[in-house]
């Protein structure tokens, strides 16, 4: 409890920034989906996608830096251990909500594998709907992928147990970037470094 008490703002202000992105790419997705109406085409739609997962992805690594980067000035102030893993820990404790309905729809699919469809559908139901929100920015990618699994049929057999695979996958990246961005702002590094500034003494 302590960690949640110290830390709460910041895990609160990674899972909003995937809800207000979230609904970002949901209205992307939507204006895509009513102008490519009359196409059957889902290339518009994936592409969308793409571009808001890169910019979720994008924000989460800038947001991230920044707590790591205050959290080196504050452990420096108490002359304090760096923890890099501090910002994986956050990052996973932000994606609780994700993993939880992750699960539902993989026990819904291992159910309806296991021949109990109905009950298994139930599950997953109440796993998707949610998570269809939260990763509305990958909305094109997750259908993209799901409609090639019905096109296999040893998959289609397993649907509900592959697409509650993919829907995890889609989880994963935000917690692997927001654990290495807190770690290059812990460090004080930046993948694309600054220029450095001239000295004013070094005049010719």
């Amino acid at each position: 409890m302590g960690f949640w008490k110290k830390n709460s703002y910041q895990i609160v202000r990674l899972f909003i920034i995937q809800i207000g992105i979230a609904i970002f790419g949901l209205v992307l997705s939507f204006a895509v989906s009513s102008a490519f109406r009359e196409r059957d085409d889902a290339t518009p739609l994936l592409i969308v996608s793409i571009f808001s997962v890169l910019f979720y992805l994008f924000i989460l690594y800038s947001v991230a830096w920044e707590i790591g980067g205050k959290e080196r000035l504050r452990l420096d102030a108490v002359h304090d251990k760096l923890r890099g893993e501090k910002g994986l820990i956050l990052a996973l404790i932000a994606q609780i909500p994700n993993f939880i309905l992750d699960l539902l729809m993989l026990i819904g699919g291992l159910l309806s594998f296991a021949g109990k469809t109905v009950v298994g559908s139930r599950f997953f139901a109440v796993g998707y709907l949610p998570a269809t929100f939260l990763h509305s920015m990958y909305i094109g990618v997750v259908r993209s992928l799901l409609a090639a699994t019905r096109l296999v049929q040893d998959v289609s057999r397993s649907y509900y147990l592959v697409a509650g695979l993919i829907f995890l996958c889609t989880t994963l990246p935000a917690v692997a970037v927001t654990g290495f961005a807190y770690w290059m702002g812990l460090h004080e590094r930046r993948i694309i470094p600054s220029a450095k500034r001239p000295d004013k003494t070094d005049k010719n």
